[in-house]
């Protein structure tokens, strides 16, 4: 997996997930804009997870720890 977002379910569980993530959606993330723009973009990736996944939902379910793009990681939020 060359492309991914890191995500830890809510609760006390701790679980942790990577979710692969097309280079398109890589390369938006890596975008620079405002804050309702960045918000837009993420809404977008989430929607395109859930559809690609089988309906993982992460917005509302799963806290962002950080994305991986060609081997380099930064922190989500």
């Amino acid at each position: 997996m060359e492309n991914y977002i890191t995500v830890k379910l809510n609760g006390g569980s701790e679980y942790l997930e990577n979710v692969e993530i097309t280079k398109g959606e890589a390369m938006a993330l890596s975008c620079k804009g405002n804050g309702a723009f960045q918000n837009k973009v993420w809404d977008l990736i989430c929607e395109r997870i859930f559809w690609r996944e089988g309906g993982m939902k992460i917005q509302g379910y799963f806290q962002l720890i950080s994305y991986t793009v060609n081997g380099k990681t930064k922190p989500l939020h």
